[in-house]
């Protein structure tokens, strides 16, 4: 069974209890690696240089309940060109996250309305919780 390693279980600590119970529970199923929890202004601020961001408030800063209410998670191995693999993946997610009750948005289907077509953004590793 796969487990998160330390970089990766101390990313998902970071985040709001919800979305480590979510991944908790994918990681039993799906090795996977926690690219991004919380982070900083500063590190918000490069990835928007980097356009690998589109927005400087991104639920990736701690919120006022003091816990990041996004998380970039990757399947492991990761391999960035496999693009079919995230979609994949992001469908486990979304099916365990509906299981669970938790209500999560991902970064290939901002508007949650199952058009992949219609997305200005894909940002494959990132799901957020709706709170």
């Amino acid at each position: 069974m796969p487990r998160f390693g330390s970089t990766s279980r101390t990313r998902l600590y970071t985040c709001h209890p919800e979305l480590q119970r979510l991944f908790e529970r994918i990681v039993e199923e799906f090795d996977c690696s926690i690219v991004y929890g919380v982070r900083t202004k500063e590190q918000q601020a490069v990835l928007m240089d980097a356009g690998l961001s589109k927005v400087f408030k991104s639920k990736h800063l701690k919120q006022s309940d003091g816990w990041a209410h996004a998380i970039d998670v990757a399947p492991y191995p990761i391999d960035w060109n496999n693009t079919k693999r995230f979609y994949w993946f992001a469908g486990i997610v979304e099916a365990t996250a509906r299981e669970l009750g938790i209500e999560i948005r991902w970064g290939g289907d901002w508007d949650r309305d199952h058009d992949l077509d219609d997305q200005t953004f894909m940002d494959l590793v990132h799901f957020e919780i709706i709170v």
